[in-house]
């Protein structure tokens, strides 16, 4: 073989062994953001479950009162009622 030949084979090597090399690399850099994402995902849900829970009470709460606040018009009423008023 003559030297032109074996320079121009290394040449094309190291071409396409870099290539390969960044691929791997961007291939591990798109793993990393994809496990990012997820972890991100899971705390997002988490969190939604947190409020979710959260206005559920919220929601109990409110309607207790409104039946508190019902039975007490109702109890005013029957006081005014009484009364004469």
């Amino acid at each position: 073989m003559d030297n032109t030949v074996i320079v121009a084979l290394v040449s094309a090597s190291g071409s396409a062994l870099v290539a390969v090399t960044a691929l791997v690399l961007n291939y591990r850099g798109f793993a990393s953001i994809d496990s990012r994402f997820a972890s991100f995902e899971a705390r997002l849900l988490a969190f939604e479950s947190k409020v979710e829970a959260r206005f559920n009470l919220l929601q109990s709460d409110m309607k207790d009162l409104n039946r508190a606040m019902t039975a007490l018009e109702v109890d005013v009423a029957l006081l005014k009622d009484n009364a004469g008023l």
